[in-house]
């Protein structure tokens, strides 16, 4: 079975990154103040970079990004530049959570943590109707 993160995830993660450039846009203001040329390139050079991440890498990080559970195995891909597959046996998780921060409750998202035998792994911006199917399927796996 597989799921899809959350649609609303595009907005937050789009929100993320408008809070991190308003203070450097504010840093670039003031460089263009005091150094007209080295401030008008580097305002260029910024607002290049958050186009790309806003139209371009925001939109496929979502498209590419994914859980799945099928024969007893757990497994979450992401990344655009950098691809990361993790796979989980169901029988090695311990313990397994939802958590949400205010931004994620308020555009129906949540985060489904997952403690298996190693190191924690967090699956982010799930629907939540969608980490909690995630989450009862797990515990009927700890439970057999």
């Amino acid at each position: 079975m597989e799921f899809a993160l959350g649609k609303n995830s595009i907005r937050l993660w789009r929100i993320r990154g408008t809070l991190v450039a308003l203070p450097a846009c504010f840093v670039c203001g003031i460089v263009a103040a005091l150094f007209p040329i080295v401030g008008i390139i580097l305002c260029i050079i910024f607002i290049s970079i958050y186009l790309l991440y806003y139209f371009w890498y925001i939109p496929r990080l979502f498209r590419f990004s994914s859980a799945s559970l099928e024969n007893g195995r757990l497994t979450w891909r992401t990344g655009v530049l950098f691809s990361v597959r993790i796979s989980l046996r169901l029988e090695t998780i311990l313990t397994a959570s939802i958590s949400r921060t205010p931004l994620q409750s308020l555009l129906g998202l949540c985060t489904l943590s997952v403690r298996p035998v190693g190191a924690p792994i967090s699956l982010r911006q799930l629907a939540e109707s969608d980490a909690r199917e995630l989450l009862r399927r797990i515990e009927e796996a700890a439970d057999d």
